[in-house]
């Protein structure tokens, strides 16, 4: 049995999400989502509120479609790279190709949680394989370690979207392929109690 294709969204549809998704992060850079209604976001992309709720039930569930557009950029960088892990110049180059909906999810009334779990998971991934490199160590250590890391990998993105990636991508993905390097390799040259 074969499995149905999904539709692809023709020019119009897309046009129009994009429309919503540009009047919304236009509204979410100037006040938090709680204060933000349909009828504004109708305002801001020209559209009717029947066109609004065709696509969403309400901003939740646009913000949510945003977070998962980012994630889905990322799941897909990742496939077309043939790689097991995306490389954290890939996913900062990334983020700086979408830079206004990762800087109004880092500004004030964004949602830096949602948007550093975004890059958690990928960072979560890539320091898995970076781990099985101490060899046998407990679950805590590799746990511990991890969670060392991912925080260190999410405050160095959030200051770099927070400065308005000033920062060239290649700068700061040395500052962090280089930290967590040296921050394994220092669990490989020294006795654990863990």
């Amino acid at each position: 049995m074969e499995t149905a294709k999904p539709k692809k969204e023709d020019r119009r549809v897309r046009y129009t999400k994009q429309a919503i998704r540009d009047g919304f992060l236009r509204l979410l850079a100037e006040k938090p989502i709680e204060k933000i209604s349909v009828t504004e976001i109708c305002r801001e992309a020209d559209i009717n509120r029947g066109t609004f709720y065709a696509h969403y039930s309400d901003p939740y569930e646009l913000k949510r479609s945003l977070e998962d557009q980012l994630s889905d950029a990322l799941a897909q960088r990742l496939q077309e790279s043939g790689l097991k892990r995306l490389t954290s110049l890939q996913t900062l180059r990334l983020l700086s190709e979408n830079r206004e909906l990762c800087r109004v999810f880092a500004g004030p009334y964004g949602d830096h949680d949602a948007m550093l779990k975004v890059i958690a998971k990928h960072a979560d991934d890539y320091l898995e394989q970076e781990i099985l490199t101490l060899g046998d160590v407990s679950e805590t250590f590799s746990q511990c370690l991890k969670q060392l890391l991912v925080s260190s990998i999410s405050t160095v993105v959030k200051y770099w979207l927070d400065t308005g990636m000033k920062a060239a991508p290649e700068r700061v993905a040395y500052v962090l392929d280089t930290y967590c390097a040296r921050g394994i390799q220092g669990f490989l040259n020294a006795d654990s109690p863990l």
